[in-house]
């Protein structure tokens, strides 16, 4: 004990001796410093290797398995840590670094500036003191190569890597590190091998100021009232994380799924196939419904990640683009269209993969296709078969400045329920599920369907362009509902039927932030766009003397133009054109408000109900 005490006065006296040394030298640039006592050798410190990986959660970076190799002869046993062993290796590492600054000092006093033994920045006569700059600059290169030196021994003990489950011992941390499983608490161990984050999300939305003009709401084909709205759009509960360093699950509920007991379920009376009643307040309730749930092998050698679970099917970057980092309120009109049917999860089995660079990613999944919200089917055949091909073929700056490419593709054998629900809502959910104006509609009643998607993303510094355009096709349809029909199908001779929709936006940081971008599917739906961190955070607090410190957060402006053409081969679902103007107000990571505009114009033959609609949506979006 008496030993400690006296190393750590022993160290303060020294640090004390080299400030006041310092100080010496640079203000008054007297004479050489005297002669300083000899400091015997540190003893050595016992090596302990420590794991320096980031497990591989990060999306953006995965890193390689890294398995410990066995040493030839056994190693002996390491002491526990225990704090007076790492007081004294720290005070040791103190007087060597205070022994070489001292020495480096005496030469610079005692040798001519041009004494090759020190690297000078400015030429001095012989003799002569430096200057109070060359004292600087030369402390600052020597302090800069001792932070090299670090960066080496870190990058040394990386390579030596870790036994994957000697350590189980888990200490909490909120990660800092970019993409989505960043600014996040996660519980994890030292070697980060194993992880597990709790975490949740909600979106309360308000949709006022709406309205349509004359016959949308009311004409042949109406959509019915545009009323204003304040309701939870989403409210997650979801746990996540690794298990053994290539098993990771994600497991996630969605609290606020309205469902209404009279739509849009088909029902059979009189031998007649009709729809049951419309959906009201009343006969509608608020069940909890399955997001993702999944489990995945990762790191598989040539194959690369196996999922199993409740998943987003590889198609559409809108799609796979989390709702936690959405450029509007809502996604384009063309994934309500074709993949909105279960909140666009459905189960099954995926493969995914990409290249060593991250520059190539590929996903093949086989799902199966459900028309409900509780993502059940049963039966034998209906399967959605799909893939999605991704590349980078201009990347730079982290994604700052990048260009993404992409297509996707599905088949589905056999549809649910024997029909394809293509449904247009208003981008403003003013309402639950099945209380939302509905502005086209083609349920259409066939065999099979083929949908292509492809893709199209790209970074500008803060300016960002994204667009994608949808192509489908219902084979052997014998039968449709419209909203030109009130419900029940019209048969029609067996025929295909086509429907398309495109959408193009821009989004600008006016705060100079660019959106960033997930690479692969790691732990992730795919590569997509990833979450916005600001330059500054957002906070306005009570200061003294110079008023109250304020920090504006990040400010992105964005407008989007979205097509929809649901009318083909005498079916008349509608064509739709809308326009959404968008601002987003991001206070930190985890925290933002969107205020978005939208207006759109409907068209239906044979109808009445032809105009626009409008109105203005707000939401405060929060998640962790």
């Amino acid at each position: 004990m008496f030993g400690d005490i006296w190393k750590s006065l022993r160290g303060y006296s020294l640090g004390s001796a080299a400030l006041l040394a310092v100080a010496n030298l640079v203000q008054a640039q007297g004479p050489a410093l005297p002669p300083l006592p000899a400091i015997p050798p540190p003893e050595p410190a016992p090596v302990v290797r420590a794991a320096m990986l980031d497990g591989p959660v990060n999306k953006e970076a995965p890193v390689q398995q890294v398995q410990a190799q066995a040493p030839a002869v056994p190693a002996p046993a390491l002491a526990p840590a225990n704090p007076a062993t790492e007081d004294k290796a720290r005070i040791e590492r103190l007087e060597n670094e205070l022994r070489e600054m001292r020495q480096l000092l005496q030469n610079l006093q005692t040798k001519p500036a041009s004494a090759p033994a020190v690297e000078q920045p400015v030429a001095q006569p012989a003799g002569q003191s430096l200057s109070q700059q060359d004292v600087r600059s030369l402390i600052n290169s020597y302090m800069a190569e001792k932070e090299a030196a670090k960066r080496a021994e870190d990058l040394a003990k990386q390579q030596q890597g870790f036994v994957v489950g000697k350590n189980l011992e888990m200490s909490g941390r909120w990660t800092t590190n970019p993409g989505s499983t960043g600014n996040q608490p996660w519980l994890e161990t030292a070697d980060k091998a194993y992880r597990v984050h709790w975490g949740f999300r909600f979106h309360p939305d308000w949709i006022f100021g709406d309205g349509a003009t004359k016959g949308v709401e009311t004409g042949k084909g109406g959509t019915g009232p545009f009323r204003e709205s304040f309701d939870l759009r989403r409210a997650r509960l979801e746990a996540d994380g690794w298990v053994g360093e290539v098993i990771d699950f994600m497991i996630e509920f969605d609290f606020v799924q309205q469902f209404s007991t009279g739509a849009p379920y088909i029902t059979t009376v009189n031998g007649k196939t009709v729809l049951a009643s419309p959906a009201t307040v009343g006969n509608t309730i608020n069940p909890v419904s399955p997001t993702d749930v999944y489990a995945g092998i990762n790191h598989i050698p040539i194959l690369g990640g196996f999922r199993i679970g409740n998943f987003k099917f590889p198609l559409g970057l809108d799609h796979l683009t989390s709702s936690r980092f959405l450029d509007f309120m809502e996604r384009s009109s063309g994934f309500d269209i074709y993949y909105n049917r279960a909140n666009g999860f459905e189960p099954g089995f995926m493969i995914w993969n990409n290249t060593e660079n991250q520059k190539l990613t590929w996903q093949i999944a086989a799902t199966k296709p459900d028309n409900s919200l509780f993502d059940v089917s049963v039966g034998g055949g209906q399967w959605r078969y799909s893939g999605r091909l991704t590349g980078l073929p201009y990347y730079e700056d982290n994604g700052r400045r990048m260009v993404h490419l992409g297509v996707g593709a599905c088949y589905i054998d056999n549809l649910d329920q024997g029909f394809s629900n293509q449904v247009g809502r208003w981008l403003l959910r003013n309402g639950g599920n099945a209380l939302q104006n509905v502005v086209g509609l083609a349920q259409v009643f066939g065999d099979s369907q083929a949908i292509v998607n492809p893709e199209f993303f790209m970074n500008m510094g803060p300016l960002s362009i994204q667009s994608e355009y949808i192509f489908s096709q219902v084979n052997g349809v014998t039968s449709y509902n419209t909203n030109m029909t009130g419900g029940v199908p019209v048969p029609v001779s067996s025929r295909p039927f086509q429907s398309q929709t495109a959408y193009i936006q821009a989004m600008y940081f006016l705060t100079g932030e660019n959106r960033p971008y997930g690479m692969t599917a790691l732990h992730g739906s795919g590569a997509a766009p990833t979450r916005v961190v600001p330059y500054r955070n957002y906070f306005w607090v009570p200061g003294s003397g110079n008023g109250n410190p304020f920090s504006s957060g990040a400010w992105q402006v964005g407008v989007r133009y979205c097509y929809s053409d649901l009318s083909n081969n005498g079916i008349n679902g509608g064509i739709i054109n809308e326009v959404t103007f968008g601002l987003n107000w991001f206070l930190n990571p985890n925290m933002k408000i969107q205020w978005n505009y939208d207006i759109g114009h409907r068209e239906i033959a044979g109808g009445s109900s032809d105009g626009n609609y409008y109105g203005f949506g707000m939401r405060m979006a929060f998640d962790f």
